[in-house]
């Protein structure tokens, strides 16, 4: 299993970190993209917040792409990731009897795939991690590449 995340880390990254940053463009087109990808009403008094929140993914899919390349980036970057869309699925299960979920249907899903990949990928390194500190071992060929 491990050898699977190896290979894939850098690809999933990197489409992960583009479906994210592409949401980002909240922060420069708030109406169209609430309108039309989205699918909801623009509010005119939340301009402000969505801008923000287009700004904070931006960002995350920006850094996403760039821990692909930067090992020493990595962790920070994905602890802080799994965290935004975990809070984001859960959000959208706890309003998901109001009309206005389903234009965050899509976001949900893909989010919860990349959340399920990222815990796989945790649970892999964090047991990687105690074997080598229980058993001051360091196989580097046998060892997900945390940090460099």
């Amino acid at each position: 299993m491990k050898s699977i995340l190896d290979k894939t880390i850098k690809p999933f990254l990197i489409i992960a970190g583009l479906y994210t940053a592409i949401f980002g463009m909240n922060a420069f087109l708030p109406q169209f993209i609430v309108v039309n990808i989205l699918k909801l009403p623009f509010v005119e008094n939340y301009t402000i917040i969505v801008q923000h929140w287009g700004m904070m993914i931006l960002l995350l899919g920006i850094f996403m792409i760039i821990s692909a390349f930067r090992v020493s980036w990595r962790m920070p970057i994905l602890i802080y990731s799994a965290i935004e869309k975990t809070f984001l699925i859960f959000l959208y299960i706890l309003n998901i009897s109001y009309p206005f979920s389903t234009g965050f249907l899509g976001a949900a899903v893909v989010d919860a795939i990349i959340v399920i990949y990222l815990l796989l990928y945790f649970w892999l390194a964090e047991s990687e991690l105690a074997w080598t500190f229980l058993f001051q071992t360091s196989n580097r060929n046998n060892q997900l590449d945390l940090f460099p």
